[in-house]
């Protein structure tokens, strides 16, 4: 029998700093307009000062110099702020496990498609064997994370897909355990450290 489990991950951090994202936000833009402003207006004074190709160049150069910090803190601000409104819902149908991101409770981001016998080993981040895949650089990393305070509840998925190897971060509740692990083509894929379920959260 097919299982299907669902499960949202909330972000308690949106609510808690709606007021500072908002103002973040606002910010971001406010950066982007001052380096666009700034790189036109430098651009157009390097044009009137002389027509040569050299003073063209070293104008552009100039005007490209002064207006990148304000570009980069937009970007690092919209990384930033993609992070703190992340939220994960983790989607188990039958032998498919999908990692949803939803971005600030509107824009929805299928993250990882993973098929369950692809999976080759599934533990907590407290496990000595985590610590073994995690120095590896072999395997790229990827988080479905919101609360990174309880290691505890902090499980990894390593997996294959299309002959790359991953080493997920997902924060399942005993739901989804239960049902991921009934699912599994191998009992043994459970690293030792999931039989106590306890301090995995329920949500």
């Amino acid at each position: 029998m097919e299982l299907y489990c669902e499960q949202n991950v909330n972000n308690t951090s949106i609510d808690k700093h709606r007021k500072r994202n908002s103002i973040l936000s606002v910010l971001r833009k406010v950066l982007l307009g001052i380096g666009i402003v700034l790189l036109f207006f430098l651009l157009g004074f390097g044009v009137n000062i002389g027509n040569g190709i050299v003073t063209i160049i070293l104008g552009v150069a100039i005007s490209l110099f002064a207006a990148a910090p304000f570009v980069l803190a937009f970007v690092f601000l919209g990384r930033y702020l993609k992070n703190v409104s992340s939220e994960y819902d983790y989607i188990l149908n039958g032998g498919i496990l999908r990692i949803v991101r939803v971005i600030q409770r509107s824009k929805r981001k299928l993250m990882a498609t993973i098929r369950l016998d692809s999976i080759e080993s599934i533990g907590k981040i407290s496990s000595e064997t985590y610590e073994r895949f995690a120095a590896s650089k072999n395997l790229k990393k990827q988080y479905a994370v919101c609360n990174y305070d309880d290691e505890e509840a902090i499980v990894y998925v390593r997996y294959r897909n299309e002959g790359e190897d991953y080493l997920l971060h997902i924060e399942p509740n005993e739901e989804l355990v239960s049902s991921i692990r009934r699912s599994l083509p191998r009992i043994s894929i459970m690293d030792k450290s999931m039989n106590n379920l306890n301090p995995v959260k329920k949500q």
